[in-house]
């Protein structure tokens, strides 16, 4: 990366850390999962190393987090879900300002309300005692974003705890990469009785649906005993839904879309930057990876857009991405989205993306191998595991096996909510795993988290470090040894320095 914004990016760096010197995510994680335990018996989820992030973004992402893996295997039984009845809000109408007059957890969605862009809907819905106002929503045609408040007025205390979002015949499937339910400014979730809350939903808008204007948004209501948090019965659900309509191009004719084409190249794997479109909400760089490539790409290494028209020079920083990892837009990895700010600049004279490097690694070496009778790593995907000797202090089982490692060259991005986060340097691990006579098994959940162990801790200097359990079932050590388990997800940088231009008024 060239040397002024590398700076930039270590400056908003100890800007992020300048309360901590160490971010431990893990510590939040941990204490949701103790408060979640009978909700996550039940929950199917995938094995993942968690990343460290902002604090910032702490209280939002925790209920996001909370809203995905708190529901029984299998979904919500909703065949007692009706009864829901819309009509036109009766809510006294004051042009958003009990979201304007707090602080948004999502910083993105406050500027999109600042700017005036979000439309009013004003419908409503009631059912059993509760009522939800869809105040407004917004679409540019890739990211929709809902503002809605939920009533209490029965006698118990209740929980939004699930959402569907159909867009015309389709409905976003369930569970859905990409959306997210959020508080829109507090940090508790629960509504007790006779009080309100405000909440906002956003999901990725699939490409082939632009043309669809009816959209249907349900939300689902749970109690919080401990009886409805572990049932999948619909009897301690109630569903609040409203359709109305949302117009995919609406904001047309102040977007901009600049046809590219031109392929970069790093450590021989060639990215194709197809184009870049700026909307009054983002501006989205599209990537298309070559599928001749010998590494797969997990993401790009602090990449750097910049805009120039006239005397003006813009540079945007920390993109968030749509990845087949995070939405429904993409089906493979062959593809992704780079999601920077919004810029004024959408007609620009040149463009130009520079970038650090690419995180990548070769398919055959996403495993390991490891072999529990002699707690041995027979194969890793990097050579910077290292084993952790003590299992007890941290109450690992036979059944696990405990690796560490240093990290540097750390990237930075922006999450859904608007906050700079550090690039997640854990690892994405497989739900199954196979014995060495080729026999499949399914990983299971821990009953309880590790002791301080695992996720990652990002120090001010720009290092970390990466802690992950490998852990399998109880009857693990039983099986023939050694035991491979995939690797879905890893961080692997390879620091190369690239820019390209991607566009100049001839």
């Amino acid at each position: 990366m060239l040397e002024k914004e590398e700076r930039v990016l270590k400056q908003d760096a100890q800007e992020i850390h300048l309360h901590a010197e160490e971010i431990q995510e893990l510590k939040i994680y941990n204490a949701m999962r103790s408060g979640m335990t009978q909700g996550k018996k039940r929950s199917k989820r995938r094995f993942y190393s968690y990343g460290a992030g902002a604090v910032l973004a702490a209280a939002a992402a925790i209920f996001v987090i909370v809203s995905s893996i708190g529901l029984p295997s299998g979904g919500i039984d909703d065949s007692g879900l009706s009864g829901s009845v819309q009509a036109a809000s009766t809510k006294s109408w004051n042009n958003f300002a009990d979201y304007r007059k707090h602080r948004l957890n999502n910083a993105l969605v406050g500027d999109i309300l600042e700017r005036n862009l979000v439309k009013p809907v004003r419908q409503s819905a009631t059912n059993n005692g509760y009522r939800m106002d869809v105040d407004g929503a917004v679409t540019d045609g890739r990211k929709v974003y809902i503002l809605f408040s939920v009533h209490n007025d029965t006698d118990k205390e209740v929980n939004p705890r699930h959402t569907k979002f159909q867009f015309g015949d389709f409905e976003v499937p369930d569970p859905h990469r990409g959306a997210a339910l959020e508080m829109a400014y507090a940090s508790d979730s629960r509504i007790q009785p006779g009080e309100s809350k405000d909440f906002i939903y956003s999901t990725n808008y699939p490409a082939s649906f632009t043309d669809s204007k009816e959209v249907k948004f349900t939300v689902i209501l749970t109690g919080t005993s401990d009886q409805a948090l572990a049932s999948s019965s619909s009897k301690y659900r109630t569903g609040l839904e409203v359709s109305f309509q949302l117009d995919p191009g609406r904001f047309k004719d102040q977007e901009h879309t600049l046809p590219v084409n031109r392929t970069l190249t790093v450590d021989g794997q060639k990215i194709k930057v197809r184009q870049v479109q700026y909307t009054p909400f983002n501006t989205y760089v599209d990537l298309e990876y070559d599928k001749a490539n010998t590494k797969q790409i997990f993401s790009l290494l602090n990449p750097v857009l910049t805009a120039t028209t006239g005397s003006q020079t813009e540079k945007l920083v920390y993109p968030g991405r749509i990845t087949a990892d995070n939405s429904e837009v993409y089906k493979d990895t062959s593809q992704a989205t780079l999601v920077f700010r919004y810029t004024e600049l959408n007609q620009p004279d040149s463009t130009t993306l520079k970038i650090a490097g690419i995180s990548a690694l070769e398919p055959d070496r996403m495993k390991f191998v490891v072999d529990l009778n002699k707690q041995q790593v027979i194969e890793a995907p990097a050579n910077d595991w290292e084993m952790v000797t003590s299992k007890e202090e941290h109450h690992a089982t036979a059944a696990e096996i405990l690796l560490r490692r240093k990290v540097t060259h750390l990237s930075y991005f922006t999450d859904s909510q608007g906050a700079v986060q550090a690039e997640n340097i854990g690892a994405q691990l497989a739900d199954k795993f196979t014995d060495a006579n080729g026999q499949v098994h399914n990983r299971t959940n821990r009953e309880t988290p590790l002791i301080d162990f695992g996720g990652t801790m990002i120090s001010r200097d720009g290092t970390g470090s990466s802690e992950i359990s490998l852990s399998f079932d109880s009857q693990a050590a039983d099986y023939p040894q050694p035991l491979t388990l995939s690797v879905e997800r890893i961080w692997n940088p390879i620091v190369e320095t690239h820019s390209i231009e991607l566009f100049a008024k001839k």
